[in-house]
């Protein structure tokens, strides 16, 4: 089982100079983090003093009150259990270092300095490499480029512009050993775009480990520059949150095992319950919506004019039913086409109504193609799906399994049937969440010549058209996608006399938005427990834990039960990092067994 931190990137409006009224503000700030619950807390560099004092650092009288204040926060730290960050100028011999320490229980834990220098700080500040500085005699070591460990976690830190070497200080730290969290306490400069410079720069620097960054902000002089004021987390390549001059926290799970730093320095005041967890931790932040879906459309219409070139195919055909699966296959169709000029005669459209079509799909599958401009052709398979049943002697009456995998066989044997004649492609349409959970008929809708939605879960399919419906200036597109947003996701295998939806998937295989995160948690090896108690959070306010738990352990049959699918599953492109695909992404053998998952669950 996982423990749990709270980590928090935080500023303030300094007073550049006035130490004593900082350090006053810190400790406040540190009273109020501790009463919180967070266990690591990081300031902007130079926090103690201000980032633009300029020449101001040579004072005699500022160097001495700096070190006092750092003295006086040392022994105030004593009550506290969580690790800080201050940053000030430190005086070894004739040069001045522009330093940062890591704070815990009444011990310095390390230093670190900054040697990547701003224009103005090169005339202030020394770059030269030293081991040690001295603290009440104490000699702290320095560990620039190097981890400290506390609990068996790998804490890096590094200093503002540190992070803008050729290799950045965080990464020769990850090339030493395994970082759980980079920590860069920084002063960067605010310009035009910045933040798009700040964020990407992060977004890589945070690969595979956790990474807070703090900043100066308000109160620093405004004589030259403005600062950017950004506190900003991130994990895993991807920004989590961000403020400017205000805190921002996460919550993150680490094994720890009692590896004692120092003199037996460990993580007490533990999370024991985890007070927030994003619903959608695989969905991108609003800020990056756009390069998002642009990004999605670019790889799956590449993979399609790939494929196409290399087999020397100029037509596609697709099921077009006027769900959101469907809908999103055919979008990527069309962006590809539209990409190499392929005219929309070669996209082969197909609706089959049977038994249990709806009207508000069947109009939504005309509506789309027309607002796309491509034909739409209809072949109603209620009669060959009826003399299919009585030639295999079913009454055409009980509504079992074969009654409704027939219907899906039968449409996946015309598209093959009339993309042979035309040679033509066929596009499956089947998504993740769906192979997740086996919810494709085997040798139905789960077989095609290429897929394109394989990686994408019906959360981040809602996503992409939901941005959509937000930007497209095609009217009668914005409609009916709208409307296909909204329509309940079925497999419309069952009749219905009224001609409405009577079989609603979410009610057989649970609710998408709890499968989709199972199904993230999963592929990222999270177990199943800490699974529950991740959508035990996340999902509060939604479902009660009972039910939560009585659909992962649902999950986790389906999950087990359908691999035998998987293992065959067609060829599609990579959109996300985690994919099921028995080639490139996450296997497991096809007898394997649920049972640990669900006694892991039952024991709860």
């Amino acid at each position: 089982m996982m423990d749990y931190l709270k980590l928090r990137a935080s500023n303030f409006e300094i007073k550049i100079g006035d130490i004593s009224y900082n350090k006053e503000i810190i400790k406040k700030a540190i009273k109020a983090a501790e009463k919180e619950g967070v266990n690591i807390l990081l300031f902007p560099e130079l926090s103690l003093i201000g980032a633009s004092l300029y020449d101001g650092y040579k004072n005699e009288e500022i160097i001495k009150k700096s070190k006092d204040a750092l003295i006086d926060l040392k022994r105030f730290s004593k009550d506290y259990d969580l690790i800080f960050s201050i940053g000030l100028v430190i005086k070894d011999g004739y040069d001045l270092f522009n330093t940062v320490l890591l704070i815990k229980s009444g011990d310095i834990l390390g230093a670190f300095t900054k040697d990547k220098l701003k224009d103005y700080e090169k005339n202030i500040f020394s770059t030269k490499k030293i081991d040690c500085i001295n603290v009440e005699d104490d000699f702290v070591v320095i560990f620039n480029q190097k981890s400290i460990n506390i609990d068996g976690l790998n804490i890096a830190l590094s200093i503002g512009e540190n992070e803008y070497k050729e290799i950045a200080d965080s990464l020769i730290s990850k090339s030493e050993d395994k970082i759980d969290i980079v920590l860069n306490p920084a002063s960067y400069i605010r310009y035009a775009g910045s933040f798009n410079d700040v964020k990407n720069k992060i977004e890589f620097l945070s690969q595979n480990t956790l990474y807070l960054s703090a900043n100066s902000g308000l109160g620093e002089s405004s004589t030259d520059f403005v600062y950017e004021g950004l506190n900003i987390i991130a994990n895993d390549g991807k920004i989590k949150n961000y403020k400017r001059n205000e805190s921002v926290d996460i919550v993150k799970g680490f094994d720890l095992n009692k590896k004692e730093f120092l003199d037996g320095h460990h993580f007490n005041n533990l999370v024991n319950d985890l007070e927030y967890y994003d619903k959608f931790p695989y969905l991108p932040k609003d800020c990056d919506k756009k390069m998002y879906v642009e990004d999605v459309f670019d790889i799956v219409s590449s993979a399609l004019i790939q494929r196409m070139k290399a087999i020397g195919c100029e037509n596609v055909i697709l099921g077009l039913s006027g769900g959101l699966d469907s809908t999103m296959t055919l979008l990527f169709i069309v962006h590809a086409f539209k990409k190499v000029n392929l005219p929309f005669e070669n996209i082969h459209l197909y609706t089959m109504p049977a038994f249990g079509t709806s009207k508000r799909t069947k109009s939504n599958a005309y509506k789309l193609s027309e607002a796309l401009g491509i034909k739409l052709n209809e072949i109603v398979i209620k009669d060959s799906v009826n003399l299919h049943l009585k030639d295999i002697g079913h009454d055409g009456i009980t509504k079992d399994i074969a009654y409704e995998n027939s219907q899906a066989r039968e449409r996946t044997q015309i598209l093959f049937d009339i993309g042979n004649m035309k040679n033509a492609l066929v596009i499956g349409t089947g998504d993740k969440s769906e192979i997740s959970q086996g919810f494709a008929t085997y040798n139905g809708d789960h077989m095609s010549s290429y897929t394109l939605n394989s990686s994408l879960t019906k959360t981040e399919l809602r996503y992409i058209v939901s941005y959509l419906v937000e930007v497209t200036e095609n009217e009668d597109l914005r409609q009916v996608l709208d409307d296909i947003l909204k329509t309940p996701i079925s497999p419309e295998l069952k009749s219905n006399d009224d001609g409405n939806i009577s079989q609603k998937t979410e009610d057989i295989i649970g609710p998408y938005e709890l499968i989709d995160f199972f199904t993230y948690e999963f592929l990222n090896n999270i177990s199943a427990k800490e699974i529950y108690k991740k959508a035990s959070v996340a999902f509060k306010e939604e479902y009660s834990k009972e039910t939560i738990k009585k659909w992962l352990i649902s999950f986790y049959k389906r999950l087990t039960n359908s691999q035998f699918k998987r293992s065959v599953s067609v060829d599609g492109p990579a959109i996300t990092k985690i994919s099921f695909s028995p080639r490139t992404g996450f296997m497991l053998p096809s007898d394997m067994s649920s049972k640990i998952f669900v006694e892991s669950l039952e024991t709860i």
